[in-house]
């Protein structure tokens, strides 16, 4: 399963400051039972969240744990919290694994039933189709595949709310499991 948090910062001054925070804090996630790979991305276009952390998680009951509780969900980015805006967590069924994004390579993102049966008539790849199952539910299908970056180069401009591009802003990590 896929665990997916997006947000916009609200803070251009302390970004950076904020994102190598954001970047540790994928670490500490991943040292909680059920967490076994974290990467971070960024849209390639303006939108209402483009930030993008993709975890891969056992299932929707690690979201329960002691662990969790302890390390994550909404009050873990402490002093960050009122600059988090737009921000959504929703766990997504349909593959075991986020797939790795390398550096010459893209995230496609496209939410809804009807955007992603548009997406498939215009993009080059399948998208793996994927159905919320926890968390916030505020993306109920969503659409996934992994571009290089020649094919979004030609593609970068069906850019909209609901189909998005995501350069890496880390290489994939994997937890101790």
């Amino acid at each position: 399963m896929i665990y997916c948090v997006e947000l916009a910062f609200t803070e251009p001054t302390r970004e950076a400051e904020w994102s190598a925070w954001y970047s540790k804090h994928l670490g500490v996630l991943l040292s909680v039972p059920g967490f076994s790979t974290a990467q971070r991305f960024q849209s390639t276009s303006p939108c209402r969240a483009p930030y993008l952390a993709a975890y891969s998680v056992t299932g929707p009951g690690v979201f329960d744990s002691a662990p969790y509780r302890a390390r994550g969900g909404r009050a873990s980015p402490g002093e960050w919290v009122p600059l988090m805006v737009n921000w959504d967590r929703n766990v997504f069924d349909g593959v075991v694994q986020m797939p790795e994004v390398k550096p010459d390579q893209v995230l496609l993102v496209v939410d809804g039933t009807a955007d992603i049966e548009n997406a498939s008539a215009k993009f080059p790849v399948k998208l793996t189709p994927l159905t919320c199952v926890g968390l916030d539910r505020t993306v109920t299908q969503r659409g996934i595949a992994v571009l290089a970056a020649s094919e979004f180069e030609r593609y970068a401009s069906y850019a909209s709310e609901n189909t998005r591009f995501f350069k890496p802003l880390t290489p994939r990590l994997r937890g101790a499991q």
